[in-house]
């Protein structure tokens, strides 16, 4: 099993690295930074040792060293900072536009997981340039749901282990949460209108937060990045069918087409075994709707920058 990491050498991309190899997810792990080689050079030594006995090999790479890679995980990405994670549209998409080449030429057959931002745009773009199957190009937004649970688990008074729960369309501000998936030990729980409306402040202000310290100092949320993405590479490499929600390009799902947004999938062996249709509330289908007509001009941008139209 081979994993390789573009941008290894930034906050999400070492993160979710060392995430992968200390979980043994690959016998092979290769850390691509062109624009830091020393820095790149130095997470792969430290890796490596801290990986000693595991069997596994962590070592740098170029562009051709992705050859044969069975997942590609692309964290690389403008270092600007930005109030929004639309702004940084522009900056990021030639940025996976050239990723995408390499993976075509090198490893047609990896899944790749794009974490840079906006994922959901640039999910969309690496799919279109790539020409290969939707299934095996997905954007990684599992930390709306993660963060949605934690909050869900500090509201209901109860641990965050036993909490289920999903959100889905733009990974950014319009995000949906959707209350109609929420289980406490497998059971549905009825969430009060009151509390509906105070979680749906609280988790997107809480993105917001953590991109104010972005901007004061100059790093973002690689923690919860790093280990949500070894999960998802996880549920691949193991061909597990979990459920995770992820951004895949939607073919007629939700009603949508030609967009990519977060949506509840089943991955496993070669990406998204299965896209799960969830029945929404009407309130849910409302916020959704509002959601996808916010993604929609990004999408056209992306296909007028990439001359795709």
């Amino acid at each position: 099993m081979k994993i390789s990491v573009f941008g290894a050498s930034g906050n999400v991309g070492s993160s979710a690295a060392f995430n992968i190899a200390i979980r043994k997810l690959a016998d092979e792990l290769v850390l691509i930074d062109n624009p830091r080689p020393d820095l790149v050079a130095l997470h792969a030594m430290d890796m490596n040792t801290a990986v000693t006995g595991q069997d596994m090999v962590v070592r740098v790479g170029h562009d051709e060293d992705i050859r044969g890679s069975d997942v590609v995980v692309v964290a690389a990405g403008s270092t600007q900072f930005a109030a929004s994670r639309l702004e940084v549209l522009p900056q990021n998409l030639p940025i996976i536009q050239d990723i995408s080449k390499k993976v075509r030429q090198f490893c047609p057959k990896a899944v790749v997981i794009t974490a840079t931002n906006p994922v959901c745009p640039l999910n969309y773009g690496m799919y279109r340039c790539i020409n290969l199957d939707r299934k095996q190009i997905i954007g990684y937004t599992y930390n709306d749901s993660i963060r949605f649970r934690m909050r869900l688990a500090q509201a209901l008074g109860v641990p965050s282990s036993q909490v289920e729960g999903t959100v889905i369309g733009e990974h950014g501000d319009s995000q949906v949460l959707l209350f109609s998936s929420v289980r406490v030990k497998g059971r549905p729980v009825n969430i009060s209108e009151e509390m509906k409306q105070s979680l749906r402040r609280q988790v997107p202000d809480g993105q917001k937060v953590l991109e104010e310290f972005r901007v004061k100092t100059g790093r973002t949320a690689a923690w919860t990045t790093g280990v949500g993405l070894a999960e998802v590479c996880r549920a691949i490499v193991k061909d597990t069918g979990e459920v995770i929600p992820c951004s895949i390009t939607l073919d007629g799902e939700y009603g949508c087409r030609g967009l990519s947004m977060s949506v509840p999938t089943v991955l496993g062996k070669g990406g998204v075994r299965e896209i799960l249709e969830t029945k929404l509330a009407n309130d849910e289908q409302e916020l959704l709707l509002s959601s996808i007509e916010v993604l929609k001009p990004y999408m056209k941008y992306v296909e007028e920058l990439l001359h795709l139209c």
